[in-house]
């Protein structure tokens, strides 16, 4: 089926270039339903991985002559414009020109651009991305029908190495102490604390405007480049691919880059939630 190009319309356009350009990503993780998602190209920036946080680089564009980016031209309601800037950390909201692959005119997109003065935590440096997320930018790029060459040039971009287990250290903190539910739920009150693979976990340099729940694991899973509902739908059915990323998502990148406090373990026995003792082994 044929995908429509921009028309006349109320709604706003946006441009997405990073992990945006996979419709999944949009939708399940940020709540956001695309009225109409098209290949785009803006001219004169370059993409880079110069927002880094904690050492991983995350997609942005620099201004370059004689340059181009691809991504996703996507038309959304005001509604879901208003959820996008929420998760949009780091980025100023600016308007581009941007033109759809299949013909018509160029539109006005919001496009979301890092520069130095803006959020506190980020440092503009370019950096190496983790291998989950330049998967994602790949497989959004491929299912929209961004040009090939562009693609392949993504597919060969270089990702950061990443560990994927605790220190014994790390561990015997895990075991420090024991956390009933209600007493993490009291923690979260406090909007800096969080709980993942059961591990307790202090987190106040965190961007975590987007985690609404307590115990984050499900979330984090759905930031697998492959996550479906159905193969995320419990731990135990993890495949093993998932399983990696989420070790290095986890030990990496929560617990190691962002500087987070392991305070301990959630207690096991709760009908809703699994104590850190109750996770499969290999997780």
């Amino acid at each position: 089926r044929k995908r429509k190009t921009p028309m006349s319309t109320p709604n706003p356009f946006y441009f997405g270039y990073g992990s945006n350009m996979l419709r999944a990503n949009l939708v399940g993780l940020k709540g956001v339903t695309p009225v109409n998602m098209i290949p785009g190209v803006l001219k004169g920036y370059v993409l880079d991985f110069s927002l880094t946080l904690n050492g991983l680089g995350t997609g942005n564009i620099t201004a370059k002559e004689d340059s181009e980016v691809h991504g996703a031209l996507i038309e959304v309601t005001s509604e879901d414009r208003t959820k996008l800037r929420r998760y949009e950390i780091g980025y100023k909201e600016i308007k581009k020109m941007v033109a759809p692959y299949h013909g018509g005119e160029p539109v006005e997109a919001s496009v979301f651009i890092a520069e130095e003065d803006e959020y506190p935590f980020k440092y503009l440096t370019e950096s190496l991305p983790a291998a989950n997320y330049l998967g994602i930018l790949v497989k959004g790029a491929k299912e929209l029908g961004v040009d090939s060459t562009y693609v392949e040039k993504l597919s060969k971009q270089k990702s950061a190495e990443q560990r994927s287990q605790l220190t014994p250290e790390e561990v015997e903190k895990v075991h420090s102490k024991t956390f009933t539910v209600d007493d993490v739920e009291a923690l979260v009150l406090r909007g800096d604390h969080r709980v993942v693979r059961g591990i307790v976990l202090s987190c106040p340099g965190l961007p975590i405007v987007s985690f609404t729940s307590h115990d984050i694991t499900h979330v984090m899973a759905n930031r697998w480049v492959h996550a479906t509902p159905e193969n995320t739908a419990s731990p135990d059915q993890y495949p093993p691919e998932l399983v990696e990323y989420l070790q290095t998502a986890i030990y990496d990148e929560l617990i190691m880059r962002f500087k987070t406090e392991i305070l301990g373990k959630l207690a096991t026995g709760h009908p809703d939630y699994l104590g850190y003792d109750e996770y499969p082994e290999h997780l």
